[in-house]
C-alpha cells in the first residue's frame, strides 16, 4: 500500500526536485528525507504547506493515494490520523484545511468526516451549544459501534465521553482498558489515563463509588514515570475523595488539598479552581 512518504517522493521525482529543493522552507531536509522512508510522520499543517509550496494540488494528491493504495479505507485512515493531530494542536486553521480536502474528496464516508471536523471544530471553539441532538448521536453511534479500538479511536472517545451516559461510557470504557493493558507507548498510557480521570469522575458524581474499582486498579498497573506523573497524582486526588466517602477522615481531605495545591503550584490555576469546586461538592457531609 502506497504510504504519504512513497507518494511525495513519486512527486518529487516528477518535478525533478531534490530533497531539499523539495522540502524548501517548510521543514528540515533531513527530516523530510525520514518523511520519504516512513520514519517520521509529517503534521498535517506541513504536509499542506509543502504541497501547496511545489503547487501539488491537495485533491489530486489526495485522490491518488487513494487509487494507488486501491483502498480508500487507507485514505480515511490518514485523514482522521491527521484530523486527530491538528485536533490536539487546537489548529483550527489546519482543521478547516482537512475539511476542504474531505469536502472534495470522493470518499465513501464523507458526510461522517465533515461531521466529525464540525464536532472537533465546535470542541476548540467551546461552543457545544451548536451542536444538534442528531449530530451528538452520530458520534455517539460512530464511537460506540467501533469493534476494535487504535490510537485514534480511543483519543475521539477520550473527547467525547460526554455524549454517553454513565452506562455506556462504564462499557465503552472498560474494552478499551482491556484491549490496552500492558501496552508501554507513553502517548497511549496518556490517553488511558485521561479515559480513566474522566470515567472516575462519572462515577464520583454519579454515586457509583463501587465501579471505580477496576479503573483505578487499572490506574495502578501502568508503572509511573515523569511524564505521568500528573495523572497519578489527579488519580490519587480522585482516589482520596473515595476513601472519604467510607471513612470521613480528615487525612483524605488533607491529601486532596496539598494536590490542589500542587496544581495552582505547578501553574494550572484554572484547572486547581476546577479540582476545588469538584473537592467541595463530592465531600460535603451528610446529614
Amino acid at each position: 500500500m502506497l504510504t504519504i512518504g512513497e507518494l511525495l517522493k513519486d512527486y518529487r521525482i516528477e518535478q525533478r526536485k531534490t530533497q531539499r529543493e523539495w522540502a524548501g522552507a517548510v521543514i528540515s531536509p533531513s527530516f523530510y528525507a525520514k518523511v520519504e522512508k516512513n520514519l517520521s510522520r509529517i503534521s498535517a499543517e506541513d504536509l499542506v504547506d509543502l504541497l501547496y509550496a511545489n503547487k501539488v494540488s491537495l485533491i489530486d494528491f489526495f485522490s491518488k493515494l487513494n487509487r494507488e493504495a486501491q483502498s480508500i479505507h487507507n485514505q480515511e485512515k490518514e485523514i482522521d490520523r491527521l484530523l486527530n493531530e491538528a485536533y490536539y494542536k487546537n489548529s483550527k486553521i489546519e482543521l478547516e484545511q482537512i475539511k476542504k480536502v474531505v469536502s472534495e474528496s470522493n470518499l465513501l464516508n464523507k458526510e461522517d468526516e465533515l461531521l466529525l471536523i464540525d464536532v472537533y471544530i465546535a470542541v476548540l471553539d467551546n461552543n457545544f451549544d451548536s451542536l444538534d441532538e442528531k449530530t451528538r448521536n452520530k458520534v455517539k453511534n460512530k464511537i460506540f459501534n467501533i469493534a476494535n479500538f487504535d490510537e485514534d479511536n480511543i483519543n475521539l472517545y477520550c473527547n467525547f465521553m460526554t455524549f454517553f451516559d454513565i452506562d455506556s461510557n462504564l462499557m465503552i470504557s472498560k474494552r478499551i482498558i482491556q484491549q490496552f493493558k500492558g501496552n508501554d507507548r507513553i502517548d497511549i498510557q496518556k490517553t488511558i489515563f485521561g479515559i480513566i480521570i474522566n470515567i472516575v469522575i462519572l462515577c464520583i458524581e454519579n454515586k457509583k463509588y463501587m465501579e471505580t474499582t477496576f479503573f483505578i486498579e487499572s490506574a495502578t498497573q501502568i508503572v509511573a514515570k515523569p511524564e505521568i506523573f500528573f495523572y497519578k497524582n489527579i488519580l490519587k486526588f480522585l482516589q482520596a475523595i473515595i476513601d472519604y466517602h467510607y471513612e470521613a477522615k480528615k487525612e483524605y481531605i488533607d491529601q486532596c488539598l496539598l494536590i490542589i495545591d500542587d496544581v495552582a503550584l505547578a501553574g494550572m490555576v484554572e484547572y486547581s479552581k476546577e479540582l476545588k469546586k469538584f473537592f467541595v461538592t463530592n465531600t460535603k457531609k451528610k446529614d
